[in-house]
């Protein structure tokens, strides 16, 4: 049975009284947030709010040891819900004794903000510098995790909270939730079901190269959200259905199309190499997107028009917000939240009061829950936040006065008036200061660009290829004449125009590759001596990645496999063969880049993703077959030891009395020798030919007869032989 709390209801965990919050917008409905397998709680305590999840996905010990070990990150910005503790009926008896379904529940940190989530399924709008702040936090923190050897597991919009929405100076703009299913080096992982969401990729992902995909996809777009198409555009509760990925979707081309306009090529080629990648491993490291974000500088340029909307009695949203306010200052707090919801959502892209409208949300939440947990409500008048706003719209007023002015003046410089005062010929006069004359235009330092580029395939190359070309799309390209690669530590690449251009395309080739290059670099594309802005090709050394999947326990036979406390490996070597020294341990799930698939049968690798820490960056030779688990040496056929010899019988005739039978052995000394019939008191010795005759039987009686050496011992192959009276038995030692 799920947790249904009651308002105000209280549980005490180690000791705490804590006390169930009501609903900010639902009178009486305590504050519950559901999921697909857990209810999120808001609890109050003296010392703020905490969130309690009780869950049915699972209910076993691993998951306090998992908790345990989270701690290590909580430490980290934007991973707060990793302070957590583990409820259960051995540390809180008498909780879970009164209410069972809080049996390893978790309780963690409230965390402040709204998913991301939300703002999608309302489409609620970001200015580009939030669009474009809120993706540097996100990437900030998913680089961290990766660096550290971690995946949070099932990076979606669910589970991405937005504090700096709420409050510009949070220490953390972006924070992670369920994290239940985060694991790598330290962490154990969890036995949680797959998970399935527009944002995994369509191939299964495996080790560490889990969050790379969705991380992307995030980033991209928190970036776009600030476009108007792109928000129209957007499906549900995700920016991209399962349908659309790794697919030339319109969904594809409008997020891409409003990258390179707002934010340049880079980000745009960025969700290129996303929809070119075969599996996770393929997509960019969270690390590259540092790098390929923009500056700061471009979310200034903002469009103005719909930005700075006079509150006047044409802007819909005014009469909202002064209606809301006065309903806050009335005490009429629920139908305040409600009406400053409704101007959050007919706000239009832009707007700088939609940042305000979202703190004033959150703040009249937290006086509902505050005014829930007193017996007795004051009616106080708030006369702050009116005053506030209302100082906040005279700014407004005086900032669209003086743009009006400015916009009504003549632009061209307008003749100096001499003034009243003689001026006598010498020193010469002093011009007047207003209105100063517009300056002469000087010429850009940057050079006018005749063509235009719109992408670039492929985007990547491997530097052991045997050809290094790739193709530039866009306008005016004709006029190119010279072509160059450049990144900060290296020299320039020279590029050879290949024939076959045309003004829309433009075909590159490296013919000279001399740089020592380790991993991958992105190389800026320059053309005409006038570098691109978010042109880009990545340099590699390295023609794949591939996660470790041969190295099982069950393969010891082939003399590669050894193992220890942490399970089974196998070691890199100098040299391409088994006989050369052995260096590095690789383990199954590790992720090696491919330097080199020469000689046949072996790959020279480098560890990209270990487990151990200290072993990346080791390079070696590895046989294929480690790697891949295809080609597997077979088991060696057993040895089977020769059978020791023994009698053979077989029965040549009837032609002996019929109370008689006779035996014939060969190819052994049968000197000593006797045979017996079982169970009857006949036998006879065998003379110097290996011949022996017993009689006594009745005729043609059915019997059986075994053959001892001189010890009286059964001779192999001798004993309980069927026969009867007449038979000639022969036998032969073999």
């Amino acid at each position: 049975m799920p947790f249904q709390p009651a308002i105000d209801e209280q549980l005490v965990i180690d000791g705490i009284s804590y006390q169930v919050c009501a609903h900010p917008a639902i009178p009486g409905r305590p504050f519950v947030q559901e999921g697909q397998s857990s209810r999120v709680v808001q609890l109050r305590t003296a010392g703020g709010f905490v969130a309690l999840k009780a869950q049915t996905q699972l209910c076993e010990p691993s998951l306090i040891q998992h908790a345990q070990q989270l701690q290590t990150v909580s430490s980290i910005p934007g991973l707060q819900a990793a302070r957590r503790m583990i409820i259960t009926a051995a540390n809180q008896p008498a909780l879970v004794t009164t209410r069972p379904e809080l049996d390893y529940a978790i309780l963690m940190p409230w965390v402040y903000g709204p998913p991301w989530q939300e703002l999608i399924h309302h489409r609620r709008p970001l200015s580009p510098s939030q669009s474009l702040a809120l993706a540097r936090a996100l990437t900030n923190l998913l680089v961290e995790i990766e660096q550290r050897g971690l995946v949070h597991g099932d990076l979606q919009s669910a589970h991405v909270m937005l504090p700096g929405l709420i409050d510009p100076g949070a220490a953390a703009p972006v924070a992670l939730v369920d994290l239940e299913t985060m694991h790598g080096v330290g962490v154990l992982r969890l036995p949680m079901p797959t998970p399935t969401s527009p944002y995994q990729h369509p191939v299964p992902a495996q080790g560490l190269s889990a969050d790379r995909f969705g991380g992307a996809l995030l980033i991209l777009e928190l970036l776009g959200w600030c476009d108007d198409a792109v928000r129209a555009a957007a499906a549900t509760d995700s920016f991209f259905t399962p349908a659309d990925l790794l697919q030339p979707t319109e969904r594809y081309h409008i997020l891409r199309d409003a990258l390179a306009r707002r934010w340049g090529l880079g980000p745009a080629q960025m969700l290129d190499r996303l929809w070119q990648s075969a599996t996770s491993m393929n997509c960019p490291p969270l690390k590259e997107w540092q790098a390929v974000l923009p500056s700061p500088a471009m979310a200034t340029a903002e469009p103005q028009a719909p930005a700075m909307i006079a509150p006047s009695l044409t802007d819909p949203v005014a009469p909202l917000m002064n209606d809301a306010a006065a309903l806050r200052t009335h005490g009429q707090l629920e139908q305040a939240l409600n009406a400053y919801r409704s101007a959050l959502d007919r706000l239009p892209s832009g707007d700088p009061r939609a940042g305000e409208v979202m703190q004033t949300i959150d703040a009249i939440e937290r006086e509902l829950v505050n005014t829930s947990a007193t017996p007795a409500p004051q009616r106080d008048l708030n006369w702050s936040a009116p005053v506030a706003i209302g100082v906040i719209i005279i700014i407004l007023l005086v900032l669209l006065a003086a743009i009006g002015l400015n916009r009504v003046a003549t632009p061209t410089p307008t003749p100096v008036i001499a003034n009243s005062t003689t001026v006598t010929a010498s020193p010469p006069p002093i011009p007047s200061p207003s209105p100063a004359p517009s300056p002469a235009p000087t010429r850009s330092p940057i050079p006018i660009q005749s063509f235009r580029v719109d992408r670039i395939f492929p985007i990547e190359l491997f530097t052991g290829a045997t050809s290094l070309e790739f193709t530039v799309q866009g306008s005016g390209l004709s006029a190119v004449r010279t072509a160059t690669l450049r990144a900060a530590g290296y020299d320039p690449v020279a590029l050879e125009i290949m024939a076959g251009r045309s003004d829309s395309e433009l075909r590159l080739r490296i013919s000279t590759l001399n740089i020592p290059l380790t991993g991958s670099t992105p190389f800026t594309l320059e053309l005409n001596g006038t570098p691109v802005p978010g042109a880009a090709v990545t340099l590699r050394d390295y023609s794949s990645v591939r996660v470790v999947s041969g190295v099982r326990p069950d393969y010891r036979y082939t003399g590669r496999i050894e193992e220890d406390a942490q399970g089974a490996f196998a070691r890199i070597r100098v040299e391409p063969s088994p006989e050369s020294a052995a260096t590095e341990p690789i383990r199954n799930g590790d992720e090696v880049d491919i330097l080199s698939e020469q000689p046949a049968g072996w790959y020279r690798v480098r560890i990209r993703a270990a487990a151990d820490q200290a072993v990346i960056g080791s390079i070696g030779y590895v046989e294929r077959w480690l790697i891949d688990n295809t080609g597997v040496p077979p088991p060696p056929t057993p040895t089977v030891p020769p059978e020791p010899p023994r009698l053979r019988f077989v029965k040549l005739n009837e032609n002996e009395d019929p109370r008689c039978v006779l035996i014939q052995i060969r190819g052994i000394n049968t000197a000593g020798w006797i045979v017996s019939i079982d169970g009857l008191r006949l036998s006879g010795a065998f003379d110097s030919g290996g011949n022996a005759r017993v009689c006594g039987l009745r005729p043609r009686q059915e019997v059986t007869f075994t053959v001892r050496d001189e010890q009286g011992a059964p001779v192999r192959g001798g004993v309980g032989v069927p026969t009867r009276g007449s038979d000639v038995m022969f036998a032969e030692w073999r």
